[in-house]
Order: C-alpha cells, then structure tokens, then sequence
C-alpha cells in the first residue's frame, strides 16, 4: 500500500459524501491504519460542490490530498468528479463515477451547460488511469434509492484489488453506522457484486 493512500469522495450536497469518509474512516481503524480525513465545500447546502478527502497511512497526514495524488476518486456525481479529476487526478488515479447527472449550483444557472455524460467520461480517461461507470440508478432504484448512491459506490470500491481496505472490513464499518438490516447494506452489496 502506498502511504498515504488518497481517497476523495467527490459530489454535491445531500448525497452523503461525509458518510462515506466516516465509514471509510472507521475501515481505516479496524484495519489497523490511521486515517485523516478532511472536507471542503463549495457552497454551504443542498446542491453545492462538497469534496471529502480521506489519507490512509501508517503516520497522520495533512488532511487534504495534494494535487494529483488521488489513488481513487469516488464521484457521487458525474461533473463534481471531472472537477476533482481534473485537479486531483494522476497517473495511478481510479475514478469510480455514477453517471447520474444531479443539477449543481453552479449548473442551475442560465449561464452554465451541463456536459454531456460521453464528453464527461472522455475527459476522466484522458486523466485517470482507470474509469468505471456505474449506472447506479437501474440498480438502486430496486433495492431501495439513489439516497443509497454513497454506499452503492462503497461496494464498488471495496471490491477493487488496488484498494487498501478489505470489502468485508468497509461492510463491517457501514454496518457499524447502519446496522446489520438497512437498506444501505443491500446497496452496498449490489455495489461489490458489479466487481466480482
């Protein structure tokens, strides 16, 4: 493992990207690393850009990833992980993307376009070394809802060979906010099985 390992959880607010450092946190622990977690938020409500930057390592690290140190970028929505990608990302980055486009502040207005998906992911394999792109809707929309999204891409993520946390230790921490019962471990579990 590379010390420290970056993770960013990048999307708007009211999508649970502080939930998703808090369980990546707690997976850090029970794993035996010190994590350091780290959030910035481009508005303060519903709808504003919201990054969590989560550093897993054998010492404390400061709390927000450098410019393109990001080993994996979880983008919670589609255009808020271009925008970390395109500051975030390197050579080794992995970025996991839910393609459903949530309208953002800065998209609402009259002003500025939302990209079209295609051109979006065109630009994150430009530079990441890896995209996967989930169509998280189709699935959750069965199991539960998209308010599930969060841990739907944490099972994504915890079935990925390069990731220092084991899937059933990020299960056990999800399971430790949740319980063993809630919807947001179904999600999770459709998550991991796209991987498998």
């Amino acid at each position: 493992m590379r010390d420290p390992f970056n993770i960013l959880v990048a999307g708007v607010g009211g999508q649970g990207n502080l939930v998703c450092g808090r369980v990546l946190a707690e997976a850090s622990v029970r794993s035996g690393l010190r994590p350091v977690v780290g959030d910035t938020f481009g508005a303060s409500r519903r709808g504003g850009s919201v990054l969590t930057h989560l550093r897993i390592g054998k010492i404390d690290w400061a709390p927000l990833i450098p410019r393109g140190e990001a080993d994996i970028i979880l983008g919670l929505e589609p255009l808020e992980a271009l925008r970390a990608a395109s500051k975030f990302a390197g050579d080794r980055t992995v970025v996991i993307v839910s393609q459903t486009k949530i309208p953002t502040v800065a998209t609402n207005g009259e002003t500025t376009e939302y990209p079209s998906l295609e051109r979006i992911i065109e630009s994150l394999n430009k530079l990441c070394k890896q995209v996967i792109v989930l169509d998280a809707e189709e699935t959750l929309t069965h199991s539960g809802s998209m308010k599930m999204l969060n841990s739907f891409i944490l099972g994504t993520m915890g079935a990925l060979t390069q990731n220092p946390l084991s899937l059933n230790i990020i299960r056990e921490a999800l399971e430790s906010i949740f319980g063993p019962d809630s919807n947001n471990i179904l999600a999770f579990d459709e998550g991991a099985r796209l991987r498998q």
